[in-house]
């Protein structure tokens, strides 16, 4: 009877033991925080009781296991939930946050990138579905609006070659594929300049030889009243995104004015009104072109 209480007593302190084990080996806790620099997100774990991580980055991609991850999207501008299974001796645990990747930057968009390295090559977009000259007035007045395809009907059609580089470092240069560049004719003649070609009636030209500028930089300014000085008097444009140029440069005409408003930006397009000068007028803007590049293979 004593050996019969005595391994049931046995029995029972082993349950305990092993109940008690049970109770020593907790699940595993977890949180994390994510450091969004535009689309490059770093994560950060606090875990315990962990054996394993398994990274859901919400966007498809691979199952990351490493504690303290950096992933790269490929979209911007929209939320990713990002989930953070752990997985200990006592069971897994799931935590889930959402990551919001902000949409591209301008200077992104212009020069597909923020670094030095970062370029993108622009020209004269030559299947747009417009080229409109009008006057540089407050309501910019339509002078002529014809198909993106004009130049090559003038004699001008190596405008659609030359190339306008930006860089995420700031810096822009300007590859001319003909020897040439886009200009106006007042600043030609204002120079003396020999044209290639010209079209007298929009105050266009296309300069015989130019030469690249060095060390030319840009600048792009959001919600700017820009003013410009015309003939008839000063005319602003409230609340633009102007893009602006330092050491000759320019984009799209080699004006007296290089500065211009950037109408619409994206991956592959550029809307730009460009204001420049008329023979009649000297060398102060009183047209302006509304054209629209697009990215150089």
């Amino acid at each position: 009877m004593k050996k019969i209480l005595k391994l049931a007593g046995l029995i029972s302190l082993g349950l305990f033991l092993f109940v008690s084990c049970k109770k020593e080996t907790p699940l595993p806790t977890v949180s994390f925080t994510a450091k969004v620099e535009s689309n490059v997100v770093t994560f950060s774990a606090v875990v315990t009781n962990e054996t394993k991580y398994e990274w859901d980055f919400g966007d498809g991609s691979y199952i990351n296991t490493i504690h303290s991850p950096v992933h790269v999207y490929g979209e911007y501008g929209r939320d990713f939930t990002v989930s953070l299974t752990i997985i200990g001796a006592g069971g897994r645990v799931t935590v889930s946050n959402k990551v919001t990747i902000p949409p591209k930057t301008k200077i992104q968009l212009l020069t597909g990138g923020n670094t030095a390295s970062s370029s993108k090559k622009w020209r004269v977009s030559k299947t747009a579905a417009s080229f409109t000259v009008t006057y540089a007035n407050a309501g910019l007045s339509i002078l002529g609006s014809y198909p993106g395809s004009i130049l090559g009907s003038i004699n001008m059609a190596a405008v659609y070659n030359d190339e306008f580089v930006f860089a995420g470092d700031g810096t822009m240069s300007i590859n001319s594929k003909s020897g040439g560049i886009f200009a106006s004719l007042a600043y030609c003649m204002g120079n003396q300049i020999p044209m290639a070609s010209n079209y007298a009636g929009a105050g266009l030209a296309y300069m015989a030889s130019f030469t690249a500028p060095v060390g030319a930089t840009f600048a792009i300014n959001e919600g700017k009243n820009y003013t410009i000085t015309t003939p008839l008097g000063p005319v602003t444009y409230s609340n633009v995104t102007t893009m602006s140029f330092t050491n000759g440069g320019f984009l799209g005409i080699k004006d007296f004015t290089s500065e211009c408003i950037i109408q619409k930006l994206t991956d592959t397009s550029i809307d730009a009104i460009i204001f420049y000068a008329h023979p009649s007028y000297g060398a102060q803007p009183m047209l302006a072109l509304q054209v629209t590049f697009e990215v150089a293979p």
